[in-house]
């Protein structure tokens, strides 16, 4: 789906002209829609486009696609493109290879600054991908990790795990080879194991990042 499509098919939320949409607010509508593929990799990313789809300043709409750019979603050419990242391989290979050296240490030490609302929230996430088959397990995956790098005090491998594993994880959710990679109980094993603050939840990290990097290099 480009751009032009997903305007007709997809508006943005309707808000009146002196409530527009915050910078983290572009960011995260942005990224939504190129993490679930309704933005198409490889589809071009047009300022005026996006700011009235949005109803928002170009301000934001460019400090959101630097941030995409910075974690690897988005590319730009200057004065000529700016696209959505191409789901290649061969980077999500690479990328693999460093969350094997930062997701397992983040995840338990994540786990470990977990308070109740937090487990709540986790639990509330799982609840719906257990009870909801259109739930999409990626989608609640990378909404469950998020709650873990918010507890998560060491916020140097916080900024390093958000450069990288969402290109990883937009991989297992847009290419058909990694549909079972992360699949419903595999997911819902690992809700379980955070909010029991079992180091079973770094156990299972370690056997995605195996089975990601299996299924990418068989291609």
């Amino acid at each position: 789906m480009t751009l032009d499509s997903i305007t007709d098919h997809h508006p943005a939320p309707n808000r009146s002209a002196d409530r527009r949409l915050l910078r983290n607010d572009v960011f995260e509508l942005l990224l939504e829609r190129i993490m679930d593929g309704s933005l198409e990799p490889g589809s071009r990313l047009k300022d005026a486009e996006l700011t009235a789809w949005m109803r928002v300043s170009r301000t934001p709409v460019r400090e959101a696609l630097g941030k995409l750019g910075s974690i690897g979603l988005v590319q730009t050419s200057p004065n000529r493109y700016t696209i959505v990242a191409p789901l290649e391989g061969a980077e999500a290979a690479d990328a693999i290879q460093v969350l094997r050296q930062l997701y397992p240490d983040a995840i338990r030490a994540g786990m470990a600054g977990l308070d109740a609302d937090a487990e709540l929230e986790v639990g509330l996430l799982a609840g719906r991908l257990d009870r909801d088959p259109d739930q999409n397990p990626v989608d609640v995956f990378v909404r469950i990790v998020q709650v873990v790098l918010d507890a998560l005090p060491n916020g140097v491998l916080v900024e390093a795990v958000d450069t990288v594993h969402l290109r990883v994880l937009r991989y297992l959710r847009l290419a058909p080879c990694a549909a079972d990679v992360l699949s419903r109980e595999r997911v819902l094993a690992f809700a379980a194991a955070l909010c029991a603050h079992d180091d079973r939840a770094g156990t299972i990290i370690e056997s995605v990042l195996d089975d990601a990097e299996r299924t990418v290099t068989a291609r």
